[in-house]
């Protein structure tokens, strides 16, 4: 089979069973001797990447319509009816109240030995009271006290003495504004005889502190309360020789308002002239 091509430019036809081999010439691209393609060879692919765009635009619009037509959550409003279990704050434990006391009468009563020197304006807070330093039946007393002790009526066996071997002072007193260094008192002469006393009582604790003597005698003392509770009595003499002293703090507190009542009463006189008890001074804080 020949590979040159005729004069005329022409191909040849091959004979009957043989296939017809164009070479190309020298120089000329072989591409341009190449077999042309049918139409349909390209369009085929093309069609092919077309349905396939086609595919994934319609997935994408299937997608995007059941989003849309999926249904909205519910919307909820936040709760404004308090913290939950958890926001609770941890309670804490509350401060313990004390327990109400219920006042009850109470008195407890101490002897003890005078000092030297009393100042009464100085102890006696609330009121504070002398006797005798004018006279038999004087009372020498705190001015702004109130009268918050008061005593009962006096013994006729009362008398005045000078024979206290403490002293005693005050200021802003009446009758007497002041009082240094005095040793009066008064003195009760026959069994029986002697003094009472009375200050207020009421629910706050109170001081009332006697100033007392005995001297040939034996003497009692008592004290109570108007609103209840126990009797507290205490009982001493003394025999010869000079006037002995003691002081009796009360302490005190009533179950309501009343008054505490002293008696200082000679139960037995050893001078048949005036052996007994014996008053100096009192006060009240």
């Amino acid at each position: 089979m020949s590979d040159q091509t005729p004069p005329d430019g022409r191909h040849q036809q091959p004979p009957p069973g043989q296939s017809l081999v164009v070479r190309p010439k020298p120089g000329v691209p072989a591409m341009l001797f190449e077999e042309k393609r049918s139409w349909r060879e390209y369009a085929a692919p093309g069609l092919v990447i077309f349905l396939g765009v086609l595919v994934v635009v319609a997935f994408g619009l299937v997608v995007v319509v059941h989003a849309r037509d999926r249904p909205k959550p519910a919307e909820t409003t936040p709760t404004t009816g308090g913290p939950t279990a958890e926001q609770l704050p941890i309670p804490l434990p509350s401060a313990s109240v004390a327990p109400s006391i219920t006042p009850v009468d109470a008195i407890a009563v101490e002897r003890s030995t005078v000092p030297d020197r009393v100042d009464l304006s100085a102890e006696g807070t609330i009121d504070w009271v002398h006797w005798a330093e004018l006279g038999r039946y004087s009372l020498e007393r705190n001015a702004g006290g109130g009268f918050a002790i008061l005593e009962g009526t006096p013994n006729p066996s009362r008398r005045r003495h000078t024979v206290s071997p403490e002293a005693f002072s005050w200021s802003g007193g009446s009758p007497l504004a002041k009082g240094k260094s005095v040793t009066s008192g008064v003195r009760a002469c026959e069994a029986g005889g002697g003094f009472t006393l009375s200050a207020p009582a009421g629910t706050q604790d109170a001081t009332l502190r006697l100033y007392v003597g005995m001297l040939d005698g034996r003497g009692s003392l008592e004290v109570k309360l108007s609103t209840g509770g126990k009797v507290v009595t205490d009982t001493w003499e003394q025999r010869g020789g000079s006037m002995a002293t003691a002081a009796y703090t009360v302490s005190y507190t009533a179950s309501g308002t009343g008054k505490i009542s002293i008696k200082w009463i000679t139960d037995e006189s050893f001078d048949a002239d005036c052996g007994g008890v014996a008053l100096q001074a009192a006060t009240l804080s």
